[in-house]
Formats: structure tokens, C-alpha cells, sequence
């Protein structure tokens, strides 16, 4: 700013009012300067503008007609639709065609008839094909309670993931609603090592992740933190307002939660989940 704008007027005036003897509370406050941003050339010299010129006045009577004079007929504009001036003689104009509906191809996996043969099927997709190993679903048949959390965590286990410290926690703390770890499960929005992910990636993991949980079915699936929620519900729902509330995912009932990964150290995070976020959700009222 110090380049673009001349600051000398109002370090002039400023000084002045010290020099006065002013307080802080009596300066002029109605900008009595103008910051001028100072200019690379010359201003070129101001050139009056040409006056333009005055249409001549409009006679007040129209000229008489000659009565012996035959009116002139209007030039008839030149056909495209019909035979005359036309090559092709008398042939009809053609239609142009209608555009042509591209019908979107359905993936592989769409047509898998088990949850093995769906894991298998999404190895073969683009957006997994450089990754080692798939994070599959860890948990019983039909469960009561699904995590749904956004990638496995650097270095993390995804098979001791009840054992980490974050699990166990979500294990005591569900507990307490009357369901055991027994019938909960955990699966991954992105079935590898966390990452940024585009808005194209988040189209096709939903699409993938709508067709596991019709082979999961669980009663009531969790997603964790507010870039999962966003990435499932959109980014127009605000998740401060909708934490623990009952959200539907395709068919799956939902209740969004804070991060557990935040959570675990954050006494806070604890309180407001409990006593804020969980009381909204009537599934868990009801245990």
C-alpha cells in the first residue's frame, strides 16, 4: 500500500496536530485530505470534447405527394424456404436433429451381488488402482451401529481399530446407550490412507459407498466430522446446527458426530457431544 498510495498530506497533518498540542480525541476526523496514488506519467492535458453537431429541424408539413405517381412497392425480401432462386429446386428445408442423449454407463460395481464381490469389483476403479490394500467393512452382519469415518489414520491398523484409543472410546461412550461393541461396525468413505479428495473422487465414493450399505444395512450409521458431512450432505447444511440430529444417507439413517479423532483429547468436545449432539437424535433418546 505504502507504493500505491501518498501518505504526505496526512503525515503533514497529523504532525501539525501533535505540534498543536491536540489529544487523541480531537482530531479531525472528516478527512480533511484526499490519498492520491501517485501516478507513473504525466496526466495527459484535458481536450474540451467536440460538440457534436444539431440535426436539422423537423418541417412542420410533409411535403405534398405527386397524385399522377404510382406508389412505389416494397422490395420483397429474398426467400430461403421456397424453390425459387434454389439449386435444389423444390426440395423441403431439413429439420435439424435432434441432439443425442448420452446415457451414462453404469459401473462395474454396481451390478455385485455381495459385499466380497463389491470389494473386489471397486479395486479395478480408477481412483483405487494405485492403492495396495482396500479398508474393508470390520464388524457383524446388520449391525446395530455403523462408524462411517473418512480414511484410516497414518500408521493405524484399521483391524485394531476398536483397540486405539479413539475406538475405546467410542465404545465407552456407547455403551452407555445400551449397545455393545458387538454390534458395532466400521467402514471407511475412502478405503485407504486419508486424503484431500475432489469434488468428481466425492461423486464416486458416494456412489460406492451407497451400494455397500446395501449390503451392510446397518440401523443407524455415525459419520464423523464436519468434511464427511459436508461431503455427504453438501455444503449448504451447516453441521454446527445438525450435529446428532437425524439425517437420511440413501435410505440409511444418519446422525453426524464431531471428529472422535478430536474428540478423544478434548474434554469439551466430550461434553458437547454428550450432553448436546446425542440428545437431538431420537434413535439414541429412545435406548
Amino acid at each position: 500500500m505504502a507504493d500505491e498510495f501518498d501518505f504526505s498530506e496526512l503525515r503533514n497533518y497529523l504532525q501539525g496536530q501533535v505540534d498543536l498540542g491536540a489529544g487523541l480525541d480531537e482530531f479531525y476526523l472528516d478527512e480533511p485530505w484526499a490519498l492520491e496514488k501517485k501516478q507513473a506519467a504525466p496526466a495527459r492535458p484535458f481536450i474540451p470534447p467536440t460538440p457534436a453537431s444539431r440535426p436539422a429541424p423537423i418541417p412542420q408539413r410533409p411535403a405534398p405527394l405527386q397524385q399522377n405517381s404510382a406508389p412505389t412497392p416494397p422490395p420483397q425480401p429474398a426467400s430461403f424456404n421456397g424453390n425459387q432462386g434454389s439449386m435444389f429446386g423444390s426440395a423441403a428445408v431439413a429439420n435439424a436433429p435432434a441432439p443425442r442423449v448420452a446415457k451414462r454407463s453404469a459401473s462395474v460395481f454396481e451390478s455385485a451381488n455381495s459385499l466380497d464381490e463389491f470389494y473386489t469389483q471397486i479395486k479395478d476403479e480408477a481412483l483405487y488402482s494405485k492403492e495396495p490394500n482396500l479398508v474393508r467393512y470390520m464388524g457383524p452382519e446388520h449391525p446395530k451401529l455403523l462408524f462411517l469415518l473418512p480414511g484410516t489414520k497414518p500408521g493405524m491398523a484399521p483391524a485394531a481399530f476398536f483397540q486405539s484409543p479413539v475406538g475405546e472410546m467410542l465404545v465407552r461412550l456407547f455403551a452407555n446407550l445400551n449397545i455393545g461393541q458387538e454390534s458395532m461396525g466400521v467402514t471407511y468413505f475412502f478405503k485407504s490412507t486419508e486424503r484431500a479428495l475432489s469434488p468428481l473422487l466425492e461423486t464416486a465414493l458416494k456412489k460406492m459407498l451407497m451400494k455397500e450399505l446395501s449390503f451392510i444395512q446397518p440401523e443407524m450409521m455415525v459419520c464423523f466430522g464436519q468434511p464427511l458431512f459436508h461431503q455427504l450432505f453438501g455444503k449448504a447444511k451447516n453441521f454446527d446446527e445438525l450435529a446428532g440430529s437425524d439425517q437420511d444417507f440413501s435410505g440409511t439413517r444418519t446422525c453426524p458426530l464431531v471428529d472422535p479423532y478430536q474428540m478423544v483429547n478434548d474434554k469439551q468436545l466430550k461434553w458437547l457431544t454428550w450432553k448436546v449432539h446425542i440428545p437431538r437424535n431420537a434413535y439414541f433418546t429412545a435406548k
